[in-house]
């Protein structure tokens, strides 16, 4: 995508942002002073980071539906693709439960789960959206209430990485699509899962996706598409940081860095500074520097092995019930029970 249609679309789409910003910010101001500071911390890090989380502004979802079609980026397609072929398997027989997705993003995959559920039983389905973007859980809940006439939409907009509770009347479906569970380290997946696990009831179900261990000029492709919509993407997480701290960052001053560590089995993205720059904001009490060739990193996407996710649902007390893959074996979808 041409860096000029980029640029017109963002002074549209950040006026959009901020009415909901500020909206939000008069019902739950704790949660978004929560939200600078943990920008602050990062960009003031001595190796600075900003949490990938903040990649989805209104705008920022919009990039990353676009990415999701490019012909380089696979996760999305052929996680599609598994619950196109076992949808049935999955969720076929599905009726009167809590359909819970952390991170929701758009509606495209779970309109394929709704899809396998029997149309008779929709209306018994409670959906509940959680994700970090309510114009994301806007626009989908728009969507389903057409296509799904009959289906319950009950969207949280909050942080999934701190959920306390979920629906707790019936039965529990709770997605973890897009291998979302490798933007954490490590330790942070795990965490994150002995968490969730802590909130499961016996009989409650984890249907997550995971990217797999392939061939390092597929994965380096996927986040280095020709058309530069993943470059504009990574920078655009620069905008949402000015419309939240009110600083004065401009992302052409950065240059979009994605490659694969191989000694940590994922890929890493970074903005690296272009010249020496200085951030200032109201919510700073000393402006931040940033030197000329400094990083700063925004997304890690670890890819697994099947011991590695073994490992991991081991170590959280989750078992694997079933795994499926596509046809080329890129991707997986695990179906977990405490």
């Amino acid at each position: 995508m041409p860096e000029n249609l980029v640029e017109a679309k963002v002074s549209e789409t950040n006026k959009s942002v901020l009415s909901k910003l500020h909206v939000r910010s008069k019902e739950n101001k704790h949660i978004v002073n929560e939200l600078r500071k943990e920008l602050i911390k990062g960009l003031s890090a001595p190796s600075k980071y900003i949490s990938s989380k903040f990649f989805y502004d209104k705008f920022g979802s919009q990039l990353f539906e676009w990415i999701t079609k490019l012909p380089e980026y696979y996760p999305t397609q052929s996680e599609k693709s598994i619950i196109e072929n076992h949808g049935n398997e999955l969720f076929g027989q599905l009726s009167h439960v809590h359909l819970i997705e952390l991170g929701s993003g758009d509606c495209t995959k779970i309109s394929l789960v709704l899809k396998s559920i029997q149309s008779n039983h929709i209306s018994t389905v409670n959906y509940c959206p959680i994700d970090f973007s309510i114009s994301s859980i806007e626009k989908s809940k728009a969507i389903l209430k057409h296509s799904f006439p009959q289906l319950k939409v009950n969207g949280v907009v909050t942080d999934f990485t701190k959920l306390q509770t979920l629906p707790n009347e019936r039965p529990r479906i709770i997605c973890f699509f897009g291998s979302t569970i490798g933007n954490f380290e490590p330790a942070e997946a795990e965490a994150l899962l002995k968490n969730i696990q802590s909130i499961m009831n016996p009989g409650d179900q984890l249907i997550m996706g995971i990217d797999l261990v392939k061939d390092i000029s597929i994965l380096e492709k996927a986040y280095n598409d020709s058309q530069r919509i993943t470059e504009a993407f990574n920078k655009n997480i620069l905008r949402h940081c000015n419309t939240l701290l009110n600083t004065n960052i401009y992302p052409p001053h950065f240059k979009h860095h994605a490659f694969f560590n191989s000694d940590k089995s994922r890929i890493e993205m970074h903005l690296l500074a272009k010249e020496d720059i200085i951030i200032e904001s109201p919510y700073l009490n000393q402006a931040i520097e940033i030197e000329k060739g400094e990083s700063i990193h925004t997304e890690n996407s670890h890819k697994y092995s099947f011991e590695a996710i073994s490992e991991l649902a081991y170590k959280c007390n989750l078992t694997i019930k079933r795994l499926f893959y596509d046809d080329r074996k890129w991707f997986s979808l695990i179906q977990l029970t405490k």
